[in-house]
């Protein structure tokens, strides 16, 4: 049997389903084709999918008859294209009030050719426009979210506004809401606060009172008084409404001067040598000079087979005063350990006038001794420093590394 074998000797189409959108009076979709709409709808417009094996325009009715069982009906004229299972736009009935589907239930959609025999029905189920906003939460969110870190007495600490945080105790949310409600309403909303490096979430809900006539809408603070309940990081805040997501905005939570080992690193690097008068004139100079600037302690070049001996040099800058420092150097070739030393230090107080070496630390000396005594030169190979830190508050953890080939 052929394709056009199933259609009926009076017809050259078929319709093969029937569903509805929601337009305006200038017939532009507020919707996706479904079987569901709301009872505040204002115009619905029938979308069929066609068959057609002729091209000429053949008269419908659409017959509408309501839960209450009131018949609307409507002819137009449908200019049919030859076609296979496209979709087809038909005449849309309704009001600009959307009054015309207040009538809650299952509405009864039919399609008539022009002798009055049916082509398809289908079923409208119209619900309550309040399942609708309930979907959506009962609000349309009007602005960006906005952050605050404040203490559990609600003194201020950061306010709105802020984006980025350190050591936040209570971070609350608020955005600007119309309201979808004509009364005021309470509403429970479920917050997710997600860090996205780690992927910790934490969750709670709070329930607010919806002014008809929209405003500011905040969620309470989440966290602890210790400031420790946010690891550094970007958090991604969600708001949802029965498991749905409302909106959602970010912040960031910056390391602490204790979590970063009351430092920040600057600079890591190698320096080769012969003497005692080169490595103290790089010091002095090649460093010193850089650092009283403001500038940062730079990377040289070195050959292999060229020079005795070898040290690291570490620069930062303190972020707080009076905290214990313990530096480790680590050195590598080719992967394989062959030095380690460690320096105590203290971090100082910022004082742009403060000699440079206040905050730059050179390692122990490293060198090959051969069995007269002699000092051989470093050979080519993969050279590698790492430093680690350690405080009173934290145990030793990776902070810099630097890597240089000689060839």
């Amino acid at each position: 049997m052929g394709l056009f074998d199933i259609f009926k000797r009076d017809r050259g189409y078929k319709v093969h389903a029937l569903n509805f959108c929601e337009v305006g009076k200038d017939g532009k979709r507020d919707s996706r084709p479904e079987n569901r709409l709301y009872n505040n709808a204002r115009y619905v417009m029938p979308v069929a999918r066609i068959t057609s094996r002729i091209e000429r325009t053949v008269t419908m009715t659409v017959r509408i008859t309501a839960p209450d069982g009131k018949v609307n009906s409507y002819d137009f004229e449908a200019p049919l294209q030859i076609c296979e299972n496209r979709l087809a736009n038909l005449p849309a009935w309704g009001s600009e009030e959307g009054t015309a589907f207040k009538t809650v239930g299952w509405w009864e959609y039919e399609l008539l050719d022009k002798k009055g025999e049916l082509i398809i029905s289908s079923r409208l189920h119209i619900v309550p426009v309040e399942e609708l906003w309930d979907e959506q939460g009962w609000i349309r969110i009007e602005s960006d979210f906005q952050f605050r870190n404040n203490d559990s007495e609600q003194t201020v600490i950061d306010d709105w506004g802020t984006g980025r945080f350190m050591s936040p105790r209570y971070i609350a949310m608020r955005c600007r809401y119309s309201s979808l409600s004509a009364v005021e309403r309470e509403i429970t909303y479920d917050v997710e606060i997600r860090n996205e490096q780690t992927g910790k979430t934490s969750r709670f809900d709070h329930t607010v009172s919806l002014d008809p006539d929209g405003g500011w809408l905040q969620m309470c603070g989440w966290g602890s008084d210790s400031g420790n309940s946010y690891d550094p990081g970007r958090y991604t805040y969600l708001l949802c409404y029965k498991g749905r997501q409302v909106g959602s905005g970010q912040f960031e939570v910056e390391k602490s001067p204790m979590q970063r080992g009351w430092i920040e690193p600057v600079a890591l690097v190698f320096y080769f040598y012969n003497d005692e008068k080169e490595m103290t004139d790089w010091v002095a100079y090649d460093c010193g000079l850089s650092l009283l600037e403001g500038g940062v302690a730079r990377q040289l070049q070195f050959r292999a087979n060229a020079c005795k001996y070898m040290i690291a040099g570490f620069q930062w800058r303190s972020l707080e005063a009076g905290h214990p420092l313990k530096l480790t150097f680590r050195f590598y070739l080719d992967g394989n350990l062959i030095y380690s030393c460690s320096r105590d230090r203290e971090t100082e107080p910022f004082d742009p006038q403060s000699l440079f070496y206040k905050d730059f630390e050179i390692s122990g000396t490293f060198w090959y001794e051969r069995s007269d005594g002699s000092v051989d030169t470093f050979r080519a190979g993969r050279y590698q420093v790492n430093l680690y830190l350690e405080t009173d508050e934290l145990h030793e953890h990776l902070v810099m590394q630097r890597t240089l080939e000689l060839r």
